[in-house]
């Protein structure tokens, strides 16, 4: 199996995808990469890690607690239009 030249879905670049890694790719069962190798880290950082669990720190999105008005941070992009809770308001809501 030759290199083959790949055009990365994200930012149009082309990459190589070396005859090794079509290899590890068909050992694994994995279909070749659509993104670059900056791409993939920079999609994988933005959503926290690799996509198993661990990984990297979770961007958090800063919020004023609609039930109590006590400012905190959530691990999600909140709503427009939906209520949004501080983590205490939040478990207590749970319980």
């Amino acid at each position: 199996m030759p290199d083959v030249d790949i055009t990365c879905a994200e930012c149009g670049n082309t990459f190589p995808f070396t005859e090794r890694e079509q290899e590890y790719y068909a050992e694994k069962n994995l279909s070749q990469p659509k993104r670059c190798k900056t791409c993939r880290d920079a999609r994988r950082s933005n959503f926290g890690g690799s996509g198993r669990s661990g990984g990297g720190e979770r961007q958090r999105y800063e919020i004023t607690c609609d039930q109590c008005g006590k400012t905190d941070s959530v691990p999600f992009k909140p709503s427009a239009g939906r209520p949004v809770l501080c983590g205490e308001c939040f478990s207590a809501s749970r319980a």
